[in-house]
């Protein structure tokens, strides 16, 4: 896959033909391994004519991932009263200024709750 890879990027593929000789198998081993790979989409076979004989040129086809696209709404995030408190760097389970006895926090996760039992 590699040589195919390299070949197409430096001369725009390679004769399968070649690609036996330098790995050294057979047409029958080789024509199996790049029908595996023509089938996952990794490379392309196209037909030729290669000192008076009918073959294939192996072209590497990388695949292509689909673009996703994904909104992020930072709204609800900005409403979290941490990013905002003067003693977030103090703020710690165990000492005075605690997420479980903040006041402002219990406040907005008690919103959020009733917000999503509508």
């Amino acid at each position: 896959m590699e040589i195919v890879k390299e070949k197409t990027a430096r001369e725009g593929g390679i004769v399968q033909s070649t690609l036996w000789n330098m790995l050294g198998v057979d047409n029958r081993e080789g024509t199996k391994a790049v029908l595996s790979l023509v089938r996952k989409g990794l490379i392309r076979r196209e037909p030729m004519v290669y000192r008076g004989r009918r073959t294939y040129k192996l072209i590497y086809n990388p695949k292509k991932i689909k673009e996703v696209k994904i909104l992020i709404g930072l709204n609800p995030v900005i409403e979290i009263p941490c990013f905002f408190c003067k003693e977030l760097y103090r703020c710690g389970s165990g000492g005075y200024f605690n997420p479980f006895k903040c006041i402002l926090l219990s406040n907005f996760v008690r919103k959020l709750g009733s917000a999503g039992s509508r």
